[in-house]
């Protein structure tokens, strides 16, 4: 087979890339499962935007870069939070329609978060699934994998997949996500084993900060119950994360790792943590959070009346694939979008809600040698 653009994974970095390279020729998206089995899907808090007056886009950069505890590469920070406007009015011209209040979430100076309820993933993913399946430049093969890329005098030129089928194009594009499978407990769908990261560093790509791996603090921890995170959004609501007595001991919108790190010396000392958010009314929460209220009595937990256990989990790859600021690897004729990507927005800490922003952010444009 042979394509223009071959995009390996289905969650929204690579449903945006598709829909923007489909203006320059045929577009080939490859999933290992289904279109809907990604990360992005399960996105629950919602897309960092500066989208008032009150706030400006200094304040989401400065936010960005404290919580990546200024690791950040700057030139990509500003790239992210200035094309956040934009990202949202791309969504909501495929349909997506946000929700009037937006919310505050860790380490964010300001309501800036975009959100569909608690299921915004989910519906982000719907509507660029629906838009990539109106364009004829589109073709879509779900249970498909790649096994390895292939290298021609040093240029990537396509992939072997299931089947030793091969795949030509003039472009690969890797999208394929995290690694959180490869941890004990995580937040990450089962999809999330690191592909893109593997198949990238055989063929010889350069990887950057790959210890920077965030910790989500509040997932559902509980015998014999899969790990399940509870939004960072419920905390921007004012949810408490507590001990066995009912006592507070950490700043709850502080930066991820730093709540993960005083979570983890209580739980060193035989304490035990909870998120508690029954202060709260009870219609509202249901109203609020109606997915992972849902999600939680399932379970056997009442999120209206029952504090709930939680601990650390490992959530998100802040490293990963070096690209430079339009998705260009180290190997020619190989790019990388998404959380598989290390751009360096995020830092040594993502702040809350700026990844699916990256996946759309730097997905808007297509490399010129391309176009």
């Amino acid at each position: 087979m042979k394509t223009d653009f071959l995009i390996i994974g289905s969650g929204a970095a690579g449903l945006n890339f598709a829909l923007h390279a489909a203006k320059y020729g045929q577009v080939l998206l490859i999933t290992k499962k289904k279109l809907k089995d990604s990360a992005s899907w399960h996105a629950q808090g919602g897309i960092a935007a500066v989208l008032d007056p009150k706030d400006s886009l200094q304040n989401h950069i400065n936010d960005t870069l404290k919580a990546g505890h200024y690791k950040n590469k700057k030139s990509a920070v500003e790239k992210l939070i200035k094309g956040a406007p934009k990202a949202i009015a791309h969504l909501e011209s495929l349909g997506v329609k946000f929700d009037t209040t937006p919310r505050k979430e860790g380490c964010h100076s300001h309501r800036r978060i975009r959100s569909v309820a608690d299921h915004t993933g989910k519906t982000v993913i719907q509507a660029l699934i629906k838009a990539a399946s109106k364009e004829p430049n589109i073709k879509i093969l779900e249970n498909t994998r790649a096994l390895k890329l292939l290298k021609s005098k040093g240029k990537i030129i396509g992939i072997t997949t299931t089947g030793e089928q091969k795949i030509y194009a003039k472009a690969v594009i890797l999208a394929t996500g995290g690694i959180g499978q490869k941890f004990p407990k995580t937040t990450n769908p089962k999809t999330s084993t690191g592909d893109g990261i593997d198949l990238a560093q055989e063929a010889g790509a350069k990887l950057m900060d790959m210890d920077c791996v965030q910790f989500h603090p509040t997932v559902l921890s509980s015998p014999d119950k899969p790990p399940f995170m509870i939004s960072e959004s419920l905390r921007g609501e004012g949810a408490k994360i507590v001990d066995e007595n009912g006592k507070r001991f950490i700043n709850e919108l502080e930066p991820r790792d730093i709540i993960c790190e005083a979570m983890n010396k209580k739980i060193a000392q035989g304490h035990s943590i909870y998120l508690d958010i029954t202060h709260k009314n009870p219609d509202w929460i249901r109203k609020q959070f109606p997915y992972i209220e849902k999600t939680l009595k399932k379970h056997g937990f009442d999120l209206t009346t029952n504090r709930i256990p939680i601990a650390p989990a490992a959530h998100y790859l802040c490293g990963g694939i070096a690209t430079d600021l339009s998705g260009r690897t180290s190997l020619p004729g190989l790019y990388a979008y998404g959380e598989v990507a290390r751009t360096g927005a995020h830092g040594h800490n993502r702040l809350a809600s700026n990844s699916l922003l990256e996946c759309l952010v730097f997905t808007m444009d297509v490399p010129k040698e391309l176009q």
